[in-house]
This record gives C-alpha cells, sequence and structure tokens, in this order.
C-alpha cells in the first residue's frame, strides 16, 4: 500500500511541473527574422586627398614623392587656429619665430625665413601676421623640393589655398577674442547667381594687442 501511494503521488507531481512549462511555452512571441541590412560608408575626417603646393598641380597626395604636411578647412575651424604661428604647431619640422612682432617668421628644418610664403603658388613676400579666414587649407611642402617655387625655399615653403566659389548657397561666421584685448570677426558668404556663375565673399576685421609695449593695430580684409 506505501508503495503504490508513493507512486501516485510522485506521478502528481511530475505532472504538475511538466504543466505549467507546457503552457509557458505556448504564450512565448515569435521574434519575426528580419532581414540583414549592410550600411557601408566612408569618413574622411581631416584627411586631405589633393594638394597643389609639390607639383604646382592639383595632384593626388599619394602620388607625390615629397613630404607635405596638409591643414584642412575644418581643421583650422574645430581647433580655433588663427595664425600661422597655430598651424605650425601642428605640422611637424617647422618652428614659429618672433618676427620682430610684426610679421611671420617660421623655420622650416632649420632654414629660417619671413619670405617662403605663398598664396595659391604666388609669393606673398610681405612682412605681416597672415590670417586664416579665407582658406581652404594651408600646405606646408618640406625638403629642398620646395625651391620648384623659385627664390628661396631651402627647408621648405608655406601656401596657402584659398577658398573658391560653392555651388550651394550659405552663410557663416566666426568671432574670437583673448585676454589680452585681441579679437577679431569674419564673415563668408557663398551664393550661386547662374547656372555655371558662382560668387563668395570674405570678410575679416581684426583688433590687436598684446602683454607687450608697442604691439597693437588692426587690419581690414
Amino acid at each position: 500500500m506505501y508503495s503504490r501511494a508513493s507512486s501516485a503521488t510522485l506521478a502528481f507531481l511530475l505532472a504538475g511541473a511538466v504543466c505549467p512549462s507546457t503552457a509557458f511555452a505556448e504564450d512565448r512571441i515569435e521574434l519575426a527574422q528580419l532581414d540583414r541590412i549592410t550600411v557601408i560608408g566612408q569618413r574622411d575626417g581631416y584627411a586631405i586627398k589633393v594638394t597643389e603646393s609639390a607639383t604646382k598641380t592639383p595632384t593626388p597626395l599619394v602620388d607625390v614623392p615629397q613630404t607635405v604636411s596638409v591643414l584642412s578647412e575644418d581643421f583650422i575651424a574645430d581647433l580655433g587656429l588663427r595664425s600661422i604661428a597655430d598651424v605650425s604647431r601642428y605640422v611637424p619640422g617647422v618652428l614659429i619665430g618672433q618676427g620682430e612682432g610684426h610679421r611671420d617668421q617660421i623655420t622650416i628644418r632649420g632654414n629660417n625665413s619671413t619670405a617662403d610664403f605663398y598664396i595659391d603658388g604666388i609669393r606673398d613676400d610681405v612682412q605681416y601676421f597672415r590670417p586664416l579666414y579665407n582658406l581652404a587649407r594651408v600646405e606646408v611642402l618640406k625638403g629642398p623640393n620646395a625651391l620648384i617655387f623659385g627664390r628661396g625655399g631651402g627647408g621648405g615653403v608655406v601656401n596657402r589655398v584659398a577658398k573658391t566659389a560653392q555651388e550651394e548657397r550659405f552663410v557663416g561666421a566666426s568671432v574670437s577674442a583673448d585676454t589680452f584685448g585681441d579679437w577679431s570677426v569674419g564673415v563668408d558668404l557663398n551664393a550661386p547667381i547662374a547656372p555655371g556663375v558662382k560668387a563668395r565673399l570674405n570678410a575679416f576685421y581684426e583688433q590687436l594687442d598684446n602683454h607687450r609695449d608697442a604691439y597693437d593695430g588692426s587690419a581690414s580684409l
């Protein structure tokens, strides 16, 4: 009698354990299997693929055997660079000098110069601080290959590539200031005028001041 009762109790307990599991399994929601979606893209970031300094023609950087450092417009804007002195911090082999307090002076691979500056490949041998408000990029060609620009350039040259008109319409502005009283404002206007005709205007004003005596002035460009 004891054996039969134990068997009946065991069968009852097993049935109770199985039934809830079966009911739970029936309540599950079937998940739909979606088609796979593959997204393919490329982000260049600050990378520049073409240079005009090494060969004086638009040439892919991968095909240029010289040493060229290129800083893009986005890189300059995102880091808040305002001068050639700021640019030099991100170009290996380039140092900035005092410039007697009134001009850009750089040393490229040991060669000191105040004249090896270019704008769109044209010599910019003028004694002043060069702003960056109207530049699409700054290219620094290093080494004796820079002699393709002519006089000077023994250590390298700095070529500034100006912005050009674009197809779309846009307006940009910039404002900067420092604790010494130096401040500047800039405006960038671009608009299509007619089919195949575009216009772009860059304007800039800067009020100079510094902690040193006899260092002040203004610039309107």
